[in-house]
C-alpha cells in the first residue's frame, strides 16, 4: 500500500449488513477520486457480512484492509467507528479521513468534491477543518424520499456555533471529511460520547472550521435496521411524536449534557474562557430546577432547530 499526502482513509463499520454492504462497497470503488484506502471492521456479524467483506478485500487487497484486532471494543455503532479510527490513526499516517456506513450508496463524486473543498479551506488558513455535505434520502430500494436531507430534517447546516451544537448535531457522520489537524484532537473512546460524529462536530466548532457543501453526495438509505434514521420533520406524525415522546426527548437532552461535561473535562486547557463558560453552563443544566433550566436554555441559546423541536425541548427539559 502506497500512501500519498492526499490519500484518504475511509473507515467503515459493519454489523449484519449482508443486504446492503456489497452495493455500498461497489459505490466506493466507483469513486472518481481514486487515492483512498477502505478500512473495514465487522462487529461480530451473525449473517454473511464477514464473508462478503473478505471476498472483496481479497479481490481489492491494494485498497481494502479488514481490521481483525480482537482487542478492539465494539458492541455499538459509535464504539465500532471509534475503534476503527483509533486503529487507523495508530497504524498509519493519513492526512484525510472519512466515515462510511454499511447501507448507504456513495455518488461517484463524493470524495472528489470533499477534497476540493478541503484543499480550498486549507489554502485559506491552516488548521483543523471538517467538511460535510447534503444527502439524498432514499428508501431501502434506493427510491427517492427527499432530494435534500437538510430540507427533510429542517436543518440549517450553516449553524456552527457551540451553543446550538451542544444540544443538536446538524452534521451527518457519513458525509464527514476531516483533516489530520482535526483528527489529532479527537478522543472518541470516552464513554460519555453520545455519538462519534457529534463529538467530532463539537471539536471542529471549538478548534477549527466547518465547511458545508450544499450538494448531496450520498443516497442515505432508510430501512428498518437503521441505527440512526431520518424522520421527516414538521409532518403530523413527527409533531405528535415530538410533543408526546417525553422519554426520548429527555434521554437525548441528558446525553447531550453528559457529553458536554465530558468534552469540557477533556479539552478544558485548550478552550477559550468564553467556550469554557458556554460549555460549563450547559453541562450543569440538570443541576437546576425547571424554571432555571428554561431560562438558561434561552439565555445561552442552547436551542434546537425548528419551532417544534424547541417546544419539545422546553416541555421536557
Amino acid at each position: 500500500m502506497t500512501l500519498t499526502k492526499d490519500t484518504v482513509a475511509i473507515c467503515m463499520a459493519t454489523y449484519n449488513g449482508e443486504k446492503f454492504v456489497k452495493i455500498q462497497m461497489e459505490s466506493i470503488l466507483k469513486q472518481s477520486f481514486k487515492d483512498w484506502v477502505l478500512f473495514i471492521r465487522d462487529d461480530h456479524s451473525t449473517d454473511a457480512t464477514g464473508g462478503i467483506i473478505r471476498e472483496f478485500s481479497e479481490k481489492y487487497s491494494d485498497r481494502m484492509v479488514v481490521i481483525e484486532d480482537e482487542k478492539l471494543e465494539g458492541g455499538s455503532s459509535k464504539k465500532n467507528f471509534a475503534a476503527i479510527l483509533g486503529w487507523v490513526t495508530e497504524h498509519y499516517d493519513f492526512n484525510y479521513f472519512m466515515f462510511a456506513d454499511q447501507d448507504d450508496y456513495w455518488l461517484a463524486n463524493k470524495v472528489s468534491v470533499c477534497m476540493e473543498r478541503m484543499k480550498a479551506a486549507e489554502q485559506r488558513k491552516k488548521g483543523p477543518v471538517l467538511v460535510h455535505t447534503d444527502l439524498k434520502v432514499v428508501n431501502q430500494d434506493l427510491k427517492l424520499l427527499g432530494n435534500s436531507f437538510f430540507e427533510y430534517r429542517a436543518l440549517n447546516p450553516h449553524v456552527t456555533d457551540i451553543s446550538h451544537l451542544l444540544v443538536q448535531n446538524n452534521i451527518t457522520g457519513c458525509t464527514m471529511f476531516w483533516n489530520k489537524e482535526l483528527n489529532q484532537l479527537l478522543n472518541l473512546q470516552n464513554d460519555a460520547v453520545a455519538m462519534h460524529d457529534w463529538w467530532i462536530t463539537l471539536a471542529a466548532s471549538c478548534f477549527g472550521r466547518i465547511e458545508c457543501i450544499e450538494e448531496p453526495t450520498i443516497l442515505y438509505r432508510q430501512h428498518t435496521g437503521n441505527v440512526v434514521g431520518a424522520t421527516k420533520v414538521n409532518t403530523v406524525s413527527f409533531i405528535i411524536k415530538r410533543l408526546t415522546g417525553s422519554a426520548h426527548v429527555k434521554e437525548t437532552l441528558k446525553l447531550s449534557v453528559v457529553q458536554a461535561a465530558a468534552f469540557l473535562k477533556c479539552y478544558k486547557s485548550m478552550l477559550t474562557r468564553e467556550q469554557v463558560n458556554i460549555i460549563g453552563r450547559f453541562s450543569r443544566l440538570m443541576n437546576h430546577n425547571k424554571l432555571i433550566r428554561v431560562f438558561t436554555i434561552f439565555k445561552g441559546k442552547y436551542l434546537k432547530q425548528g419551532i417544534i423541536q424547541i417546544i419539545g425541548e422546553i416541555m421536557f427539559i
